[in-house]
């Protein structure tokens, strides 16, 4: 069968040749059965999926779910499930007697023999399907996300003239007029979170970074008019952040969590600069005016320089001051006429720096810095200069709630003589809670006034400029578009970037699933003290009532035995629930389910006890709590324990506190860092926090509880109500003992 129209243009940068488990190992070290999901969607993945998926799909062939793989493309089926040497796929990628390389990929790295024995392997294991249920491709152009709420934006950016506003969706760029009088475009492809959307300087081209976090990075390059993926790079195994365009708009830099800052050609993905100089994940870059330069802050704590001809890392722009920025630069803004940069980050302070140095370099000086501003709440997620550099914006977030502030940055970057020998002279930039020298105290904040500040009850991560400078663009956590006036943020215009469907139906758990991690717990079993008889049992709550469809209550069964002495006996009665009232488990878990009055019985051979149960449910539901409902749930789970993220550092750059015992700062890690990256309201199941728990992405700790579990849906349901801490929420107040004076008996060794 000829398929030559068949094509697999494989664009994958060089470095990532090697995936995670090693080109360079040996087909005999392969997996005894090859998962599809661990083992070759990587492959595919890095080398293929960029144009091979719905977006962008070459010669009509989809590659990134496996019943496209194995249809094929213009000329048919590519893979006969158990025939590997019947399927022209892999015939393409082995390079054919005689040959140096095989077709495809026809101008990178081939398959290592290790990947094509992989992919061989699982066709002639039955080419299988093992994605799991959460993790599968769901939406294309012809297939649009549906949002039961707004999307987190987390990045906009206005089209040069000024006539589009691109907002950053769901697996989407949505492009809407500037005016907000209308939706025009929908760019959906293949990454789920969209980090950034930046217009090319023509204003014809959009480029995206974003990717699937914990599985892929991605940079898409769109064509505004046509609505068409010109190109889909895939650049790691983790979210791409803060895509920036060369000023003649032929090279897009972009920055990833292995620490590399890199640039690609637009037209084609060709690799043109690599720099590996930051030591923790690149969160943003931006170009010097001639473009002869590359700006980018990060996890670091820095901002640095790299020359873009000889790819070399040149100066650190920032002080290397430890705690001098405690937490990150998350965004940086070059000045429009200027070789100046604004960068902001977690310690909520927006600052200016020189990219040229005017001052002999000494360890751990300040001297780039031009002007410090007043402190924002929270952390500071983006900026912007004003299109004429003299006011600038910034947003930031706070435990839900939200900063916009509008700034001065009409300034004298001059330095006196008297300055620069205190640039020279003074070591170190102050760490937090500390001021420089009085001089240069001065100099930095000489004229860094806040013009307005706009406080907010939704986290703000996103800010742009019209490019006539006269309305400023905003949003957040809270997914709703502002237009406000730039001179003083008066409002203009709210409005929401996509209609919500309140049709969308709401997932709920399996009652018959367990509560356990992975496994079903074992009922407890006991046995009484030998010679003793039952003469009673009693239950304790006696009368368990319910207002709320997430509260539980744990029964107790006690025996009352013939020597007047007690023993619990919860764990090896029989229980029973007359009526739908409720549910309970093995172990007396008493759950509520239908509204109205049950009976709750408990039986021992020939005795029994029952008390009434009774669910009525609230007008205003409690919904589910921070501190009484999910943390409980992430203790159990163990991502808080000292070997996982509750350690001194955490663990993959994610630190929770130590067995929850500050849910403020939790709440935090979970709903508010790197804007917010580990939850999705607009779609709760795939947020970042449940899919690692699911073994739906890659987990070090592997999968911690079942998708559909109880456990799941607890902490869904706080995702979907906006994952927030209730400050005012009930809180335990005091511990009683049950029975006061108990009586040891030998149960069995229990």
């Amino acid at each position: 069968m000829v398929m030559r129209t068949f094509s697999l243009l494989l664009l994958a940068a060089p470095a990532l040749a090697s995936l995670s488990y090693g080109a360079q190992e040996s087909p005999d070290a392969l997996p005894e059965t090859v998962s599809y999901y661990k083992d070759i969607r990587p492959v595919f993945q890095a080398k293929c999926q960029g144009c091979h998926q719905p977006a962008k799909s070459k010669a009509d062939y989809i590659m990134t779910e496996v019943a496209g793989l194995i249809k094929g493309g213009e000329s048919g089926a590519a893979v006969v499930p158990g025939k590997p040497d019947e399927s022209y796929l892999l015939e393409l990628v082995v390079a054919a007697p005689g040959e140096k390389r095989p077709e495809m990929p026809p101008k990178e790295e081939p398959l290592s023999d290790y990947e094509v024995s992989l992919v061989k392997k699982w066709i002639g294991q039955g080419a299988k399907d093992d994605t799991p249920e959460n993790a599968r491709q769901q939406y294309t152009m012809e297939n649009p996300p549906r949002y039961a709420v707004p999307p987190v934006v987390m990045s906009m950016d206005y089209s040069p003239d000024g006539s589009l506003l691109a907002v950053a969706g769901f697996h989407e760029v949505l492009v809407h007029k500037s005016d907000g009088s209308g939706l025009v475009k929908r760019l959906v492809g293949l990454s789920e979170r969209i980090q950034s959307v930046k217009f090319s300087p023509d204003g014809k081209q959009i480029a995206v970074s974003g990717g699937l976090p914990g599985r892929m990075g991605e940079i898409q390059v769109w064509d505004v008019a046509k609505a068409e993926l010109t190109l889909s790079k895939i650049v790691g195994f983790d979210t791409a952040y803060g895509a920036s365009w060369s000023p003649d708009g032929k090279l897009v830099a972009f920055g990833l969590p292995d620490n590399t800052v890199r640039a690609i050609k637009a037209s084609n993905g060709e690799q043109v600069l690599f720099m590996g100089s930051h030591n923790d994940w690149v969160l943003d870059t931006d170009w010097s005016l001639k473009g002869d330069f590359l700006m980018s802050v990060g996890r670091d704590m820095t901002a640095k320089l790299t020359e873009t001809a000889t790819e070399r890392f040149i100066d650190n722009l920032t002080s290397i001051t430890p705690g001098a920025l405690a937490g990150g630069i998350n965004t940086i803004d070059r000045h429009p006429t200027q070789d100046h940069i604004l960068v902001g980050g977690s310690d909520g302070v927006p600052q200016i720096y020189r990219t040229k140095r005017e001052t002999k370099r000494v360890i751990g000086d300040n001297a780039n810095l031009i002007r410090k501003y007043p402190a924002m709440k929270g952390r500071i997620w983006d900026s912007a200069f004003a299109p004429d550099g003299k006011t600038f914006a910034a947003v930031a977030s706070l435990d839900g709630t939200g900063q916009i502030h509008l700034f001065k940055s009409e300034y004298d970057a001059t330095i006196t003589p008297e300055l620069k020998k205190l640039f020279e002279t003074v070591r170190r930039a102050p760490g937090p809670g500390e001021n420089y020298e009085p001089a240069l105290e001065e100099f930095y904040t000489r004229g860094a006034e806040l013009i307005k500040g706009l406080d907010l009850p939704a986290a703000m991560y996103a800010v742009a400029f019209s490019p006539d400078g006269k309305t400023l663009a905003a949003s957040g956590s809270d997914g709703l578009i502002r237009l406000l006036d730039a001179k003083n943020l008066a409002e203009k215009k709210t409005f929401a970037p996509i209609a919500v469907d309140a049709t969308l139906p709401e997932a709920k758990p399996d009652p018959s699933l367990t509560d356990r991690k992975k496994a079903k717990h074992h009922e407890t079993v006991g046995s009484l003290p030998e010679g003793r008889q039952v003469t009673a049992i009693t239950l304790s709550p006696a009368a368990p009532a319910f207002d709320s469809p997430g509260r539980y209550t744990q029964v107790l069964a006690t025996a009352k035995l013939d020597d007047g002495t007690t023993a619990d006996v919860t764990g090896f009665v029989k229980w029973q629930v007359e009526g739908p009232v409720a549910s309970i488990s093995g172990r007396g878990i008493l759950r509520p389910a239908t509204a109205g009055e049950g009976k709750l019985i408990a039986s021992l051979g020939n005795l029994s006890a029952s008390v009434p149960v009774t669910y009525s449910p609230s007008a205003t539901p409690t919904g589910i709590d921070f501190v009484q409902d999910v943390n409980p749930v992430i203790t159990r789970l163990g991502c808080n324990m000292g070997t996982c993220h509750g350690a001194k550092d955490g663990k993959g750059g994610f630190k929770l506190s130590l067995r929850g015992y500050d849910p403020l700062y939790d709440v935090r890690a979970f709903a508010d860092d790197h804007t917010a990256r580990r939850v999705n309201f607009a779609s709760p199941d795939d947020s970042l926090m449940l899919l690692k728990a699911t073994g739906a992405v890659p987990h070090e700790a592997g999968m911690v509880t079942d998708h559909d579990s109880r456990y799941y849906h607890v902490v869904r349901e706080w995702i979907s109500s906006g994952a927030k801490l209730n400050p005012k929420a009930a809180r335990v107040a005091s511990i009683e003992l049950f029975p006061k004076n108990p009586v040891i008996q030998n149960l069995g060794g229990r």
